[in-house]
């Protein structure tokens, strides 16, 4: 399987399965790079709730309203930049959770 295409679905997968389908290359691919990217971007996305999650319950004390909207910002961000990325098979790594994945 080409890498490109695969890439451009996980990290796509933002807006319609975001944990479903990096899981599912995860588990179905071969290829290493593809898994990779698979990975870091099921880790982006559990972070990302995670986070807002925290946000959410921060409401009560009127920061998690500056929190929520940023983190939506960069929740779209990053997936858009991974397809541009994936489209023009330049690199990409998520932020913070690139480390983790080796």
């Amino acid at each position: 399987m080409n890498a490109k295409p695969a890439c451009i679905i996980i990290h796509g997968s933002t807006f319609f399965a975001p944990i479903i389908v990096p899981l599912l290359f995860m588990l179905l691919t071969q290829d290493d790079y593809v898994k990779e990217k698979a990975t870091e971007a099921l880790l982006f996305h559990v972070m990302m709730t995670i986070a807002a999650g925290i946000a959410a319950i921060l409401m009560l004390v009127l920061i998690g309203f500056l929190l929520l909207p940023i983190l939506g910002l960069i929740a779209l961000y990053y997936p858009l930049k991974g397809i541009w990325y994936a489209i023009e098979e330049r690199p990409f790594r998520y932020p913070i959770v690139h480390n983790w994945v080796r």
